[in-house]
């Protein structure tokens, strides 16, 4: 009787998958992901190798249950192709790369030392396998597999290695899925979202029936003639563009329509919206929403959960997962992180960026750290797999002046000094160095008034010399819903008229919608200041001159060495030019600064990594925030003590966690003068009671005030309020 070779077992024990069908399926799956990036075949052939090691007894007696311990089958698959460099060229490398990294992730190639003990690619092309024979007798392996494509890549090392992810994502992503479908007791509704071309009708019809087409202001005329220009640039040819719109012109609203356009015109498979800050991504999804319907907006980030009790949120869940969507929401952590990624989970979904739309926004903040990687990724992305991307940004970093973009990006916009002056709505004023209790003068003779600040520091101490009823203190340092609710209470006082002095660190800068008749700014980057000065005359409402952005620095010098750096360009801006926010100040500010931090812009050496193929020391190093904090739950009202009491019983649902997040601050757990950081100095003084590694719950409300939030500090820890 001839032997019978399993993959799966459903969940619930009563049906095996065969061993050939789960490689058929897959490779097929993947055959059609490859399609997107140019290699049906190389996909096809990961595919149908990917699980060859399955073939050995001793797999198949671990899957029925009669072997216990740990069985490796992904490096058979990947030795296969590996000892058939004559046969397959090129392909016996990446598809080895893709097989052996199918479950635990791509490896790094590693040294010629390396021995069969190291997780490396090397090492492992050394180990025992198990016998992979019988699936040759069992699935028809093609003799030829065309794999000349790379060859393109060998002068760009970034984008070879891009390219190898891409590739990897193809299998992972079919493997996902043909498992999934087989393990689940419960059939699983992924897709059935509406089309681009639907989505495309429908915005345009809510556009006209908003009145976007009838403007009846001044203002609303000129964004009106911004989103028609976009519209007719969107059908233009695929590739990189900028789309420099000054604050208050409808860049948002634009851009899409400048996606929706090109998604159409060039048959693009989705459009997605990169965003630096998880703080205003709710705010773009209600936008969205209002315009494509709740259904067909993804949010795929660190802070959004779907409940999976509900079909329409299961299905946006799964979408989360690989990008099977036609407009996806993210932030910039979540798309560049993906795009370096080592791990499966983070990687299947890559092959779903190929052939999109990719709308940057505000392209000031792209990772200066990272820059040069990130940079060369995009320009991998248009050149090599089909996609069109947009850097958006109301003070545009003009990176090819630079020299760190080869291609030159479209603007989409003309005559933009036109378009600045227009739009203008504050007049800065150079204050100069201020002490403290200068502001805090300053402050209280104003009836509504913000200030912002570098640090949380700095906010602390200015905040302390208007301290009153009428006086607000914004930070992280007030957990999520504290912030949310003093921000309902800015914003009624604001409408209504009444006192309200404000001192913020940048966190009001963004995703707040608040408008104040003056603000002053403490001396930062220059697009930190325009964006803070947002908050100021924000509608329009007010004439020029009885709007101003104050602009001070401090006797004390606050802020990491990046911040000073900031601000000593920000003084050389200052001299040459009256008004710092006019387009010329903005190139020169971003000239100077790319300029200085030159030596940090690969800080990381990612081309070289990538040139090594080092892949899994590549995802560990792209970070694009480096997390030294952990979490202290607030347990503040009564909602929260129901959920400090769940968590006190280890219940961790997702939902849980979820609502666990409003009330959590993050502080650091290590300190570069202490050996202890804040986190663990807070439980070890009996402040809090620490659940986990990287949670605790507060029990010591002494600390945390009614107005600045969590105060807590220790011997060395103002370093922590920085």
């Amino acid at each position: 009787m001839e032997e019978v070779y399993i993959a799966h077992i459903s969940e619930d024990g009563r049906n095996s998958q065969l061993l050939e069908d789960h490689l058929l399926n897959v490779a097929q799956l993947a055959k059609k992901f490859g399609a997107s990036i140019g290699v049906p075949d190389m996909a096809y052939g990961c595919g149908l190798a990917h699980d060859f090691g399955k073939y050995s007894d001793k797999f198949q007696k671990y899957i029925r249950g009669e072997f216990q311990g740990k069985v490796d089958h992904s490096t058979a698959g990947a030795q296969f192709l590996w000892k058939r460099q004559q046969e397959y060229n090129i392909f016996s490398l990446l598809g080895a790369f893709c097989i052996a990294g199918h479950h635990a992730g791509l490896p790094d190639y590693g040294g010629m030392g390396d021995d069969d003990s190291t997780g490396t690619l090397l090492g492992r092309m050394k180990r025992r396998v198990l016998p992979y024979e019988h699936g040759l007798e069992r699935v028809s392996y093609p003799n030829k597999i065309d794999s000349e494509v790379f060859l393109k890549f060998k002068d760009d090392p970034i984008a070879g290695a891009l390219f190898i992810r891409m590739l990897f994502s193809c299998l992972v992503d079919a493997d996902f899925l043909d498992t999934e479908r087989y393990m689940l007791t419960e059939c699983v509704q992924r897709g059935n979202f509406s089309t681009i071309k639907e989505l495309e009708g429908l915005f345009f019809q809510v556009l006209t029936k908003k009145g976007y087409f009838a403007p009846k202001s001044d203002i609303n005329r000129k964004r009106t003639k911004i989103l028609k220009k976009c519209m007719n640039m969107g059908v233009g040819k695929p590739g990189l563009y900028t789309l420099t719109v000054p604050t208050g012109g409808g860049k948002t609203i634009s851009s899409l329509a400048f996606a929706m356009k090109q998604a159409i015109t060039q048959k693009k498979e989705r459009i997605i919206y990169a965003i630096p800050y998880t703080s205003i991504i709710e705010q773009t999804a209600e936008v969205f929403e209002g315009f494509l319907g709740e259904d067909n907006i993804i949010e795929a980030h660190s802070q959004i959960e779907y409940d999976d009790t509900n079909e329409s949120m299961e299905k946006k869940r799964l979408a989360t997962e690989n990008w099977d969507a036609p407009l996806i929401i993210t932030t910039n952590v979540q798309f560049f992180e993906s795009l370096f990624a080592n791990r499966t989970s983070r990687c299947r979904k890559l092959h779903n960026i190929a052939n999109s739309v990719i709308i940057l926004d505000e392209a000031q903040m792209l990772p200066v750290d990272f820059l040069k990687p990130v940079l060369n990724t995009i320009e991998a992305l248009v050149k090599y797999f089909n996609c069109t991307v947009i850097l958006c940004s109301a003070t545009q970093p003009h990176l090819e002046r630079n020299g760190l973009l080869s291609m030159r990006p479209k603007e989409i916009m003309e005559d933009i000094p036109e378009l600045y002056g227009f739009f203008k709505r504050v007049q800065f004023c150079d204050e100069g160095q201020l002490t403290y209790q200068a502001i805090g003068e300053r402050l209280r003779r104003q009836n509504q008034i913000l200030c912002i600040t570098g640090t949380k520091a700095e906010a602390g101490e200015i905040y302390a010399e208007i301290k009153d009823e009428d006086s607000f203190y914004l930070s992280t340092n007030l957990f999520p819903a504290h912030r949310q609710r003093v921000i309902h209470e800015i914003k009624k006082r604001l409408k209504t008229g009444i006192t309200c002095r404000v001192v913020s660190t940048s966190i009001i800068s963004v995703g707040v919608d608040i408008d104040f008749p003056e603000v002053y700014l403490e001396l930062s980057g220059l697009d930190s200041l325009i964006q803070g000065a947002g908050r100021c005359n924000r509608e329009g409402k007010r004439p020029l001159k009885e709007s101003t952005a104050h602009v001070f620095s401090t006797e004390k010098i606050m802020g990491s060495r990046f911040m000073k750096q900031e601000r000593q360009i920000m003084a050389i801006v200052q001299q040459q030019f009256k008004d710092i926010s006019e387009p010329e100040a903005i190139k020169k500010y971003f000239d100077e600064l790319y300029k200085a931090k030159d030596p940090i812009l690969d800080e990381k050496k990612i081309k070289e990594l990538s040139s090594e193929m080092a892949f899994a020391e590549i995802g560990r190093s792209v970070k694009l925030i480096e997390d030294d904090t952990k979490s202290v739950f607030i347990p503040y009202d009564e909602e929260a003590q129901i959920i400090a009491e769940q968590l006190r019983c280890g219940v961790y649902t997702r939902e849980l966690m979820r609502r666990a997040g409003r009330y959590i601050v993050n502080v650091r757990s290590s300190c570069a003068k202490n050996s202890l950081g804040m986190f663990e100095k807070l439980c070890t003084d009996g402040y809090a009671t620490q659940l986990g590694e990287d949670l605790a719950i507060l029990t010591n409300m002494e600390v945390y005030d009614e107005k600045m939030g969590f105060i807590y500090k220790h011997e060395e820890g103002m370093a922590d309020f920085i």
